[in-house]
């Protein structure tokens, strides 16, 4: 695939940019595979930690119940506050550690905080559907009813005493 131009090999274009491709795509693949043999004992044993302390919190339920679905998203993209109390005299390691394992476990268990505030606004926005919808049929069947001599009364729900068949002479 060399070919020579003015004495010196050259590798054609479609060359260089598969080998910048492989590249591009390796070079992250290989940072992570070194960087995760490079884990330390304590980074471990704080992942650990952290995933163990992980509690969620139930303030989430408020994002759901007022923000609805954008309430949903926020705990993904916030970072939640990791308790500096067990951290103290600990090594960086740890504390990466600690703080990757707390994040990871938190964040899934403040969106299921969101979510039930959010399926609490939906049932809530459901019932006042389902009433509303129940009241406008009411409310049409009620227009049904009719005074005249021979009607009677079409109101299903509460009939109107006033509203009676009277028989024609």
């Amino acid at each position: 695939m060399l070919t020579e131009t003015s004495g010196k090999p050259q590798l054609p274009a479609r060359g260089i940019a598969v080998m910048l491709l492989l590249c591009v795509v390796l070079a992250p693949i290989a940072a992570a595979a070194k960087k995760a043999e490079a884990r330390s004992e304590d980074y471990i044993q704080g992942r650990t930690d952290g995933e163990k302390d992980a509690r969620g919190r139930g303030i989430w339920i408020l994002s759901g119940l007022f923000l609805g679905p954008i309430g949903l998203i926020l705990p993904w993209v916030t970072t939640p506050q990791v308790p500096a109390t067990s951290l103290v005299g600990k090594s960086a390691d740890y504390l990466e550690g600690y703080q990757d394992g707390y994040v990871s476990k938190v964040r899934p268990k403040n969106f299921l905080y969101s979510l039930a505030g959010f399926g609490i606004t939906a049932a809530t926005a459901a019932v006042v559907a389902i009433s509303v919808a129940a009241v406008r049929t009411a409310a049409g069947a009620a227009q049904g009813c009719s005074t005249t001599l021979g009607e009677g009364c079409a109101n299903a729900i509460t009939p109107d005493i006033s509203c009676t068949a009277i028989p024609v002479p």
